[in-house]
């Protein structure tokens, strides 16, 4: 529809025609009162479609319409190939068709030929329009690749010229899509019907009535205005008179008559009086979801046929603004459509096309990790600063279902100012405060100027209704006088249309509706809304969304596979940190970069907001169910080939007579992480002494002294020293020594059962299992240092432990409790082999002890196993123990127990068992994947009421672990529960190993446990720290978080003793009271109806400790219970290789400690392939040390910490340092290469062929060259030169402590200088700033000065160095090290 107006250049709009001269009523004219429902119908129905539309308005608004001047071809596309670009399209075979005709199914795409002919009587009028209608999305080519507009049921005619040419043929195509705005549901957001068709039901030309068209939106704007305004207000009730007397003007075809209603209509809508109204600013807008009940594919066209539409609306509209998030959509239109890219490029120079929101998506920020956050913003920036010039100060996310309470500090820490949504008006408890707000984060001292829209949409369709409650709705006026529309329709993509920019040009700012009013870019209207508000109120802390709280369960697979990604990404970027800093120049390694971001993108993607909440469609999970397995095959070939290249480095033979070191190809290494699964943390006590394993030379067992060569190396990816228990399967261990343990030379301390045979059911079964024979596994406790890798030996798995010996600096080493509390090396290892104190037995619960009704619930279940009742001193209990805890299981598998002796607590009330299965009816309101409401916890059962009895047996029991299996149903409708408890002798965490098949309908499974103690706050991770819930209901605003997201933990603590529920995929938690409660499953049927149906495989995990969370390091145990240590086999030595590794270990033990350990191994970042070089290296660097058992960073405290007085498990032990880590080493990653600004094509994303990392012997020359190109960051403190390589690490602080903290590196890291940076990887941001620079935030203190740089403070040529810093609650700090290539 065309406007009438010409069109204004200022914010306001058109200007609109003067008023007509009053008209003179006719004598005894009947004047009636005008009733105003009865008005308002006629209004109405005067500019409807449907029954009238033959004799209303409507029927004049065309003045030329011709079905037969266009011919119609067709050649559809099949369905589920990938849609062809239109240079291919158009080449295809195409078959005549008409209009009539239906076409589909659903998601098929098929190409138009449309050809036409101008009538020879259509001379010179216009414009001339092309008018479609297909029911479905579809987008217009006129004259090359390049689409010129989306065609939707919300737009369906295109301008092809400004005026008919009479005979003229036009040749161009239509791309139709067998999808809806909304997909293909027929029903709300139930399932796609897959065999949808939609019928072509027009396609023709046609010519507007220019002045019947601006009479239908004159007319439209005055009804809104009658309706909208209260009755009895003067403008709402001229503008009622008014319309209603327009209506009795118009006679159809009589061009006066409608010159006359116009006049009419602007004595009303040109009074512009700003009145008491706010002041009203509006953008357009196109929120599109990067999939929901459509797949990803149809988000590229989605993106294309949106935004190209609102290049044409700017050109008739020129002061149309328009503005889009999502750098990842521009991407995808930069490689599908780059001409379309262009344009908006230009169109951004203009300032008409605006982006905004700094992040690669509109992502969920519930579930996701700090780091995901960070590289949302990492990635977004740099990809608007890359192609338009800047970064985004406004963080745009209108629709996600809740905000992290550390979102203010990482948007600002990315260079964000401000932040807009309006999602929280959907809150259905508790209504939000606020409108305009300063919203801190959990460090209290970042925040952001946040504006919720007024009228509570992003999809305002800019009528009266929505500017008047953007005008009204402002919680703020007092301290914020401005307001913001969002108008544009959304969720499905389309945005402004022609109807939305006629209504603002007549309604924006007129007398009634609102203040003074502009169409506004987003950073524009925010920078004006600082100016102008004053004393501003505060939120601090997350955003929690009272509504969608079943996004933290649904589709449980994928966000299991989302978080094994992020863990893998860690890894992998601090192994090929590592590597690339000690090898790259002279090892042959190449860390490959584009990979690695190719596949963070993809994460990132799949984090959008329906994606990762489980609120999509199926065929979005088809794609991340293939895509998350090829993901996760690529991190781990990228990371096994950054440790296998550290490794072979390492085990390289450095005889001083010459000879070849290892190469590290594909398959030269094997790991073994699948097998070595998650294990407990234990933190050493700072700067403890630890013996060697006897048989040691004093390096740890690894080189030497009977020590013999490594049969496999452990790598702790976690910046603080572990204690832990590891299996390594025996088919895994050399021939050699597999050799020597059946013939009996050789053995090791502890055998217990490989892993993968765990859930196979019980323990005569398992060794009978498929691919299960030799199933036993060597176990054996390793300390290993932060950050490191350590090489274990024939002789530390006969030992059964592996102790730290060549600790250095001040990481600090030590005996794990379980392991020998406060002993000395070598205690509990005797004549009869290794101890680790670990018990598993089946016994009465007479004979535990247990009485009253512990033991009636353990009669119970064992009555029902046997079918006949039990007396409850008979029944059946089984005892799992440690030297930290015991704990009781029933004959159904329940915690009847969980009791530390040390401190003499019960965690488990009496007769209310723990490890409970209930199942709860979930039936929601509307929103089926999203909501799990309040009700549903009126309405649980027991799992497996009703059914056959658990089964429980002993799968494990050895010195070292000791494992309990359970097997039970569930339901009737077949689902089931497998679970194998275990408790090994380094920690007194119980593990919990579940699989669940899973075959309900709309019902949720929870565990439960119940507790003794009782707090009135419970505490839940969430990024880069936790926050503290209420577990009581006082208030709606505390009853409302009945379920509540957290990630690695839950804890409920009591002053003195606490109880914590770490988890390694799981979201939605819950304590209520004394009741601990983890939501495992749900099965929703809408809109996927295969939501979780299928097998589970999760883990849980009970850790007692004493003293709060803060003082327990719970924070540093969930870490450890997601990012287990990683096991890799060392491969095969060739027989010359052997020969010099048997002449090393004789210049070993000949030679004295120091030299024993320079030759033990060759530090990395001296090593070379060829063993003269790396001999000359050895003998020219007296320093070097070896790399392995030296942790690459380690984070201790620069000061005493109040937060740990006490040993967490021995209440006679006392801290002579301390174990707990007081930052959180999160993230360690070589530092973003420069932006290269410019239009290149990024590469396309989302590989279906994992490509395997390479090892080049160029190294690190291009990075090089390009960090050489680079400018220095700004304030370095100490000088840098060319040729470096840049490392950023990311630390926070956990616990809501204060302090200084120590990041300390070794020797042979080449750090020649430090400097803070934002989290854009730039030097130190505002807030730094503010602090008095970074001289003041951190020291740097170096293991000697370098060459060129300036002198400062340094360690000792044996302490390597340290960066010291300052830390407040919660925050997060960004260092940049630069390092000798």
């Amino acid at each position: 529809m065309m406007a009438t107006h010409a069109a204004g250049s200022g914010s306001g709009g058109p200007a609109v025609a003067a008023a007509a001269p009053a008209v003179a009523d006719a004598p005894g004219r009947w004047v009636p009162q005008h009733h105003r429902d009865i008005t308002l119908g006629r209004l109405d129905g005067f500019l409807a479609a449907g029954q009238f539309a033959d004799v209303n308005l409507r029927a004049a608004m065309w003045r030329r319409r011709s079905a037969e001047a266009i011919s119609l071809e067709v050649y559809s596309h099949p369905k589920d190939v990938p849609y062809p670009p239109y240079d291919v399209a158009i080449k295809m075979p195409y078959r005549p068709t008409a209009v009539g005709e239906a076409f589909g199914p659903s998601w098929t795409t098929h190409w138009f030929r449309v050809r036409a002919r101008v009538p020879a009587d259509w001379e010179g009028e216009g414009p001339l329009m092309f008018r479609w209608d297909s029911g479905s999305e579809a987008m217009l080519y006129l004259d090359g690749p390049t689409p010129r507009q989306g065609i939707t049921d919300q737009r369906n005619e295109y301008i092809l010229a400004p005026a008919a040419v009479a005979g003229q043929e036009l040749v161009f195509y239509v791309e139709m899509a067998a999808n809806g705005m909304f997909g293909n549901t027929t029903d709300g957001i139930l399932p796609p019907n897959e065999d949808r068709y939609f019928t072509l039901k027009a396609a023709e030309l046609a010519v507007p009535d220019v002045e019947v068209t601006g009479l239908y939106h004159d007319l439209r704007a005055l009804t809104g205005l009658a309706r909208e305004l209260p009755a009895g207000h003067a403008t709402g009730e001229v503008a009622l008179y008014t319309a209603n007397k327009m209506i009795n003007t118009y006679r159809r075809g009589d061009a006066q008559s409608v010159a006359a209603c116009r006049a009419l209509a602007a004595s009303v809508l040109a009074v512009r009086d700003p009145g008491d109204r706010m002041q009203v600013h509006a953008v357009g807008h196109c929120h599109i979801d990067t999939a929901w009940l459509w797949p990803f594919s149809e988000t590229h066209r989605k993106t294309a046929r949106s935004w190209s539409s609102q290049l044409r609306l700017a050109e008739r509209y020129p002061w149309h603004v328009f503005t889009a998030s999502s750098a990842q959509q521009y991407e995808w239109l930069l490689q599908d459509y780059p001409g379309l890219f262009s344009e908006i490029q230009a169109a951004a120079g203009r300032g008409s096309f605006v982006p905004v929101g700094g992040t690669w998506v509109e992502m969920d920020t519930n579930v996701p990790s700090g780091e995901s956050l960070v590289r949302q913003f990492l990635l977004g920036q740099r990809f608007f600063a890359r192609h338009f010039g800047a970064p985004c100060d406004v963080f745009w996310l209108p629709d996600t279902f809740g905000y992290s309470g550390q979102l203010p500090q990482i948007a600002a820490g990315a260079g964000i100012r401000y932040f807009l949504t309006q999602k929280l008006s959907w809150n259905n408890i508790n209504t939000f405060p606020h409108t305009t707000f300063w919203w801190a984060g959990l460090d209290g001292a970042s925040r952001l100027l946040t504006h919720f829209p007024p009228a509570n949409t992003y999809n305002a369709q800019a009528d009266a209704k929505d500017l008047l409650a953007t005008a009204t709705g402002s919680k703020d006026k007092d301290r914020a006088p401005l307001a913001y529309m969002l108008f544009g329709n959304g969720d499905g993509g389309g945005g402004p249309t022609v109807d939305m920019c006629e209504s603002l040009a007549r309604l924006g700012g007129c007398r009634g509706v609102a203040g003074n009013f502009g169409v506004t870019a987003p950073g524009d209207f925010f920078r004006r809304l600082e100016a102008a508000s004053q004393d501003l109120l505060t939120w601090r802390g997350e955003l929690y969304f009272e509504l969608h709280r079943g996004t933290y369960t649904s589709h449980a697979a994928n966000k299991n596979d989302n978080r094994t990604c992020e863990l893998l990404l860690r890894e992998v970027e601090a192994a090929g940190a590592l590597a690339e800093v000690m090898l790259g120049g002279v090892g042959g390694y190449c860390y490959p970069r584009a990979e690695v971001e190719s596949i963070w993108k993809d994460v990132l993607l799949y984090q959008f907001h329906d994606v990762l909440p489980g609120s999509s469609i199926g065929r979005v999970y088809d794609v991340t169910k293939t895509r998350y397995p090829q993901m996760k095959m690529q991190l781990h070939k990228i990371r096994d080939a950054a440790l296998g290249a550290l490794i072979a480095a390492a085990s390289a033979p450095q005889s001083l007579s010459g000879g070849g070191g290892r190469s590290c190809g594909s398959g030269a290494l094997v790991s073994l992480e699948q097998v070595a699964g998650a294990r407990p943390l234990h933190l050493h006590p700072h700067g403890a002494a630890a013996a060697s394993v006897a048989g040691g030379n004093g390096c740890g067992g690894g080189g030497g002294g009977g020590g013999g060569d490594p049969v496999v190396w452990v790598f702790n990816s976690l910046a603080i020293p572990r204690t832990e228990l590891v299996s390594l399967p025996v088919a895994s261990l050399p021939a050699d020594l597999r050799q020597a343990l059946a013939a009996g030379a050789w053995r090791p301390a502890v055998l217990g059962q490989q892993e993968v045979v765990a859930l196979l059911g019980s323990a005569a079964s398992a060794a009978e299992a498929p691919g299960a024979g030799g199933a036993e596994a060597v176990l054996a406790v390793v300390e290993v240092p932060p950050l490191s890798l350590t090489p274990l030996t024939a002789a530390d798995l006969a030992a059964g432990i592996k102790r730290r010996a060549c600790s250095g600096g001040s990481a600090g080493s030590g005996v794990g409790q379980g392991v020998g509390q406060g002993a000395g090396a070598g205690e509990g290892e005797g004549e009869g082999g290794y101890d680790g104190g670990c018990r598993l037995v089946r016994m009465t619960a007479a004979q535990a002890g247990l009485r009253g009704r512990r033991a009636a619930a353990a009669a119970q279940a064992t009555s029902r196993r046997l079918g006949v009742a039990v007396a409850a001193q008979d029944a059946a209990v089984y005892l799992l123990m440690n030297k930290m805890v015991r704990a009781y299981f029933d004959d159904a598998g329940r915690l009847l127990s969980l009791y530390n002796p040390a401190w003499r607590r019960e965690l488990v009330p009496e007769g209310q068992p723990g490890n409970v299965f209930r199942l709860y009816e979930d039936i929601p309101l509307f929103w089926d994947a999203w909501d799990i409401e309040v009700y549903h916890l009126e309405k649980g059962w027991l799992a497996g009421e009703g059914l056959a009895p658990p089964s429980v047996h002993i799968i494990e029991s050895t010195p070292s672990r000791v494992r309990l299996g359970l097997s039970m149903q569930l339901t009737a409708a077949g689902s089931s529960l497998k679970q194998v408890v275990s408790l090994n002798c380094c920690s007194p965490r119980l593990e919990f190993h579940t699989e669940v098949v899973w075959a309900e309908n709309r019902t949720a499974l929870k565990v439960e446990f119940p507790t003794t103690l009782d707090a009135p706050t419970a505490a839940y991770e969430v990024q880069f720290g936790a926050v503290e819930r209420p577990t009581h209901t006082n208030t709606s605003w505390d009853w409302a978080r009945f379920e509540v997201c957290a990630h690695k933990w839950a804890d409920l603590s009591e002053p003195g003793y606490g109880l914590a529920l770490l988890n390694d995929c799981k979201y939605g938690h819950a304590v209520h009271g004394h009741v601990m409660r983890l939501t495992l499953l749900r099965s929703p049927k809408a809109p996927d109806a295969n939501t979780d149906m299928g097998t589970h495989a999760l883990r849980y995990g009970l850790l007692p400790h004493a003293g709060s969370w803060q003082q327990a390091g719970v924070a540093a145990h969930g870490w450890a219970f997601n990012a287990p240590l990683r096991l890799m086999q060392a491969p095969p030595l060739h027989h010359h290789q052997q020969q010099q590794h048997h002449h090393h270990h004789q210049l070993a033990a000949a030679s004295s400690a120091a030299a024993a350990a320079a030759v033990c191994a060759l530090s990395l970042g001296e090593a070379a392939p060829g063993a003269q070089a790396a001999a000359a290296a050895a003998a020219g660097k007296p320093r070097l040390r070896s790399i392995y058992e030296q942790p690459m960073f380690t984070v201790v405290n620069a000061q005493l910490n109040p937060l740990q007085p006490i040993s967490p498990h021995d209440p006679d032990a006392t801290a002579s340092g301390v174990w707990q880590p007081p930052l959180i080493l999160d993230t360690v990653k070589l530092a973003e290469p420069p932006l290269q600004v410019g239009p290149a094509p990024a590469p396309r994303l989302g590989s279906t062929s994992p490509t395997a990392p390479t090892l080049c012997a160029a190294g690190l020359a291009a990075a090089a060259a390009a960090a050489a190109a680079q400018p220095p960051p700004p304030r370095l403190l100490h000088g840098v030169g060319e040729g470096l390589t840049e490392v950023v690490l990311r630390v926070y602080e956990p616990h809501g402590a204060r302090g200084v903290a120590r990041i300390e590196w070794p020797l042979w890291l080449p750090v020649t200088g430090a400097t803070l940076c934002d989290l854009l990887e730039r030097g130190p941001g505002p807030e730094q700033g503010q602090e008095g620079g970074e001289q003041e935030r951190i020291k740097v203190v170096l293991a000697r000065p370098q060459a060129g740089a300036a002198q400062g403070a340094r360690r000792g040529d044996d302490e390597g160095g340290y960066v010291e810093l300052p830390y407040k609650p919660f925050e997060l700090t960004s260092i940049k090290l630069f390092l000798q290539a």
